[in-house]
């Protein structure tokens, strides 16, 4: 967030360091400043505000705030004129959806007068915000200044009062920004009697937009649950900055302070307004507060309440920090502090959403005392046997088995054609399921490799998979084994590891061997019959220094040679002449895959496998290998079958 350092000093009587000084002080202690750039008579800091964070100091006086704290300097606090309650129109406000809005703020201020205050425009600009008319500007230098997102309606615009509401079926509604959004149930709106006025929380409409023209003014100041804003935002890809606050659990005890200050600043633009009583809507308040709303600010909240001791504090940071010490940090934290013996009671300011446990309280104290202050001490040596999970330590234990055996273990894709568990939001049309089982995907990816045995030099293709499936029943973890190969040697080679298994694990494993050569496993229920492991006694060999050969991206071409020679040959011997002709673009073979005797000769078959590292091969470049091949073949006699 771009912060003015100009409208920063406004905050304080004294002087503020220079600003790359509070930069470094800012960084060190509250947020990251990205950048600090000298802007005309200003300079603009660029501030990394995090999440955690966002709830209070994405505006200039939740950064005074902090700057207040760490420096120590005291902050001002900001009154501003008020005119007086006149009798205007009537406004009924009407809330439908208080689950999505805990608090919605009101007043109609009527015959206004949009003069342009000089020191408005100045402001906007340097945080990198266009001036839009008098009253948009107002709503959003409140925003940037304090923090809390409002709205404004063109009163003559609007029918009727004002409800929150949820959108109806097929309502449409056009933003500011002339985009059409259709809406549905899930969407809250702000309502006249017709039709919506405004997306809650995210953007106005047209309807009832603020011109030049525009003299009596509806005020909306409001709270809206941050989770449904978030999701709103993005489901409709409608993004602002009133959003963005409101997704970070903005308290909703600013709402009164918003519409107080934006009224304040309209009563500058012009003293002869008339505004309005406010409607407060706020079911289940915050805190209790007093009905001067121009009293409410940065106070101290009542119900959250964090118990926590000064000792724990100093151990929790590994650093001695006294008790007047962190009570010197709460007090510029603003937290009010109750002392029972050596327990204390904590009471953060409403805009501190962020403090909920004791852990958060250490970590304040922490960063405004200084990280840096911290011993560096090497942790402490404890001596107790390891925890040992159950499935984690069996699984590897599965892993141990088929990796001796000569096994590759594969990862397959988690969604699936078919299923009982639909997929919310799919992304392709054959992976709207999450897999049933593992054998679907599993049996593919063992047919696929089959097809590659010559690559892999190897006459069988043994896989394994461990990962989760999805029923209707519920989820669960599964082993999926599978070989591929000459079908009664592919059958022992199972049985065989599935008995292996059974007597590592000291548990019978029942399961039947499908068409595919796959058996599948549910592992909730073999590990269910085992018993605990006390200690970890899987060894896993040392990693090797080896060198990592990259492999091709680019596809292979087979070819397949069949000779007669003379019986006396060797095959090794054919391998070599045949190798040394083909060229380098061989990378496996030849290999010999076929051998009998007939007729006083005898037959060798031998499989090429070509690939490029850098292109695709054509067959015409296979075909010209083959051909020196068959030419050497020739020179010797042999006959090619």
């Amino acid at each position: 967030m771009k912060i003015s350092y100009k409208w920063l000093q406004s905050y304080f009587e004294e002087k503020l360091p220079a600003p790359e000084e509070l930069a470094e002080r800012i960084t060190f202690a509250f947020a990251e400043v990205e950048s600090v750039e000298k802007k005309g008579e200003d300079t603009v800091l660029d501030i990394k505000v995090l999440p955690d964070r966002a709830c209070y100091a994405l505006s200039h006086r939740g950064v005074a705030y902090e700057i207040s704290a760490i420096t120590g300097l005291l902050k001002k606090e900001m009154h501003w004129p008020q005119p007086t309650i006149s009798k205007v129109r009537p406004l009924e406000v009407s809330v439908e959806a208080p689950e999505l809005c805990s608090r919605y703020m009101a007043r109609v201020v009527e015959n206004v007068s949009a003069k342009k205050l000089p020191w408005v425009k100045e402001h906007l600009e340097s945080i990198g915000q266009r001036s839009i008319n008098p009253v948009v500007d107002g709503a959003n230098i409140v925003m940037f200044d304090m923090g809390q997102p409002l709205h404004t309606f063109d009163a003559d615009k609007v029918r009727g009062g004002i409800v929150v509401r949820r959108a109806q079926r097929g309502e449409t509604i056009t933003t500011l920004d002339n985009r059409e959004v259709a809406l549905d149930e899930e969407t809250l709106v702000i309502a006249d009697e017709d039709t919506p006025l405004a997306i809650a929380g995210i953007k106005g409409g047209k309807k009832a937009e603020v011109t030049a023209s525009t003299k009596n003014l509806i005020l909306e100041s409001a709270n809206f649950n941050a989770s449904y804003i978030r999701k709103t935002s993005e489901r409709l890809g409608v993004k602002s900055e009133a959003s963005k606050r409101y997704e970070n659990k903005l308290s909703p005890e600013w709402a009164a302070v918003g519409l107080n200050d934006f009224t304040a600043y309209l009563y500058e633009m012009d003293t002869r307004l008339s505004a309005g009583d406010i409607t407060d809507i706020y079911p289940t308040p915050q805190r209790q507060h007093t009905d001067k709303l121009e009293n409410v600010g940065m106070s101290v909240g009542e119900g959250r309440k964090i118990s926590v001791a000064p000792e724990y504090i100093s151990k929790k940071l590994g650093l001695k920090v006294s008790g007047a010490d962190i009570e010197k940090v709460l007090n510029r934290l603003e937290i009010g502090i109750e002392k029972k013996g050596s327990e204390w009671t904590l009471t953060p300011p409403h805009f501190r959403r962020d403090l909920v446990v004791p852990e958060d309280i250490a970590e304040e104290v922490g960063r405004l005392v200084g990280y840096d202050k911290i011993p560096a001490v090497l942790p402490q040596r404890i001596e107790k046997d390891a925890v040992v999970p159950k499935s984690f330590y069996y699984e590897w234990k599965i892993r141990e088995v088929f990796t001796e055996a000569g096994f590759s273990e594969i990862m397959t894709s988690s969604f699936a054609e078919k299923g009982s568990v639909a997929i919310e939001k799919s992304l392709a049309e054959d992976k709207k399921y999450a897999r049933p089982n593992l054998r679907g995907s599993f049996a593919k990816a063992l047919a696929m490799n089959a097809k590659n045995t010559s690559l892999f030099g190897e006459k069988a293709v043994r896989v394994f998979e461990m990962g989760n499936v999805f029923q209707n029943a519920g989820e669960h973890s599964a082993l999926a084994i599978g070989v591929a190969g000459p079908r009664k040697k592919a059958a022992d080679i199972l049985e065989s590891s599935v008995a292996t298994l059974s007597d590592t694990l000291g548990a019978p494993l029942e399961g039947e061997i499908k068409k595919e050569g796959v058996v599948e496993f549910d592992l909730d229920v073999v590990f269910a019959k085992l018993p605990e492991p006390k200690k970890w006694d899987i060894k896993i060999p040392p990693s090797k220094a080896e060198k990592f050969q990259p492999f091709s991206f680019y596809p292979f071409i087979v070819r397949d040679i069949a000779l007669f020679v003379p019986p006396e040959t060797k095959p090794d011997a054919v391998a070599v002449l045949l190798k040394r002709h083909a060229g380098s673009m061989v990378v496996r073979g030849p290999e010999l895959f076929d051998e009998f005797s007939k007729d006083g000769r005898k037959s060798l078959a031998f499989r090429f496998v070509f690939q490029s590292q850098d292109r695709t091969l054509t067959d015409a470049e296979a075909n010209a290998a083959m051909e020196r091949v068959y030419a050497a073949v020739a020179s010797r006699g042999w006959k090619v079958r």
